[in-house]
């Protein structure tokens, strides 16, 4: 091949580039922004095919679509000055694509980079409005939702705890109105009153706590906080044995309670089954001897009849009995005189 061949060849190849790179194309997924000299001069631009001058626009592209990550795990302390560790989990979003590349991207075109560098601004933010709710909050409101103030005087909220039953004075001030407003009104009777009641306290703190977020992240970075969800609350390792502990002994205080109450109904049922025995039984044998005796009075009324009717046939049915169990054993010896009464019937039926 001579020259004028491979001048033609890189004329081909330099018109292939200069012809790839004239135009770009933006995807429903991307937000993107194109820049001349490092200069954005446009922005947000919707999805589709757009030309740009070769070599000398830049066209920097970001996903905008919703992305989760994971706030790392943080200390905080509750209302009653108690540490719990904290889980919780951002949803967020690009709003202003130019703002996002501006702040966040520090010169860089990388989509991957900037995006790191947005959850690296979003962690204290994150945890600063977590840190604030959580220390207006106690313990029980963080994890169940509910409202555990018994009374507010004098500018102080007494607080009990629903594991160990202690009571605690917290400032009035600490608190979330939200949760003082509630107190007021006193306890809910219907259970799904109750249960609405708590979920909507979950969703206030963590609307107040994407609220807060997203005052900072909105103008400074453009980046529009979805959502912020707690994964999981739990107690330090080095009070977690301690609250176990003291969770352990209400429950066996309760459980020795419960088996005194029991055994107290036991004893309450045996004693009154014994009662009723006894009543029974007494009952039953004044019964029986009722009838006993009603029998054995007929019974002498039968035999006086009989005895009435026939004196002397009576008589010697009775010494037939008493000759029967005499004489029965042929080992019995009986000494009596020969004209003694009780031989009377054996010299004759008319005992004579």
């Amino acid at each position: 091949m001579n020259n004028r061949g491979w001048f033609a060849l890189l004329a081909a190849g330099v018109a292939a580039l200069l012809a790839l790179d004239s135009f770009y194309i933006v995807k429903q997924t991307e937000k993107a922004v194109l820049k001349e000299f490092s200069r954005i001069k446009l922005a947000d631009m919707a999805p589709g095919i757009y030309f740009k001058w070769p070599f000398v626009s830049e066209v920097v592209k970001v996903d905008s679509r919703a992305l989760v990550y994971d706030v790392p795990t943080q200390a905080f302390l509750t209302a009653e000055k108690k540490l719990l560790n904290v889980d919780a989990f951002v949803v967020w979003r690009i709003n202003n694509v130019q703002r996002y590349i501006v702040s966040v991207g520090g010169g860089s075109s990388n989509p991957q980079i900037m995006e790191d560098r947005a959850r690296q601004l979003l962690d204290p933010r994150v945890n600063e409005a977590l840190r604030n709710e959580f220390a207006s909050r106690t313990v029980f409101q963080v994890v169940a939702g509910e409202s555990d103030v018994e009374a507010v005087e004098d500018g102080k909220a007494i607080i009990r705890d629903p594991a160990t039953g202690e009571t605690t004075e917290v400032p009035t001030d600490q608190l979330d109105e939200s949760i003082l407003t509630k107190a007021g009104k006193g306890d809910e009777t219907d259970s799904q009153a109750a249960g609405s009641a708590a979920s909507d306290q979950r969703e206030a703190l963590m609307d107040q706590v994407r609220e807060e977020v997203n005052k900072s992240t909105m103008e400074d970075l453009g980046i529009e906080v979805v959502d912020i969800r707690v994964k999981q609350v739990d107690w330090p390792d080095q009070v977690r044995g301690r609250v176990f502990d003291r969770m352990r002994a209400e429950r066996q205080r309760d459980a020795a309670a419960h088996r005194s109450q029991g055994r107290e109904e036991a004893e309450k049922i045996r004693a009154g089954a014994d009662r009723q025995r006894t009543e029974i039984l007494a009952d039953a044998y004044r019964k029986s001897q009722a009838i006993r005796g009603e029998g054995d009075a007929l019974a002498a009324s039968i035999y006086a009849g009989a005895y009435n009717q026939d004196k002397e046939f009576f008589r010697f049915y009775r010494s037939l009995q008493a000759y029967k169990e005499s004489f029965k054993d042929p080992e019995d010896v009986l000494i009596l005189e020969p004209d003694s009464d009780f031989f009377r019937y054996m010299k004759g039926a008319k005992g004579q």
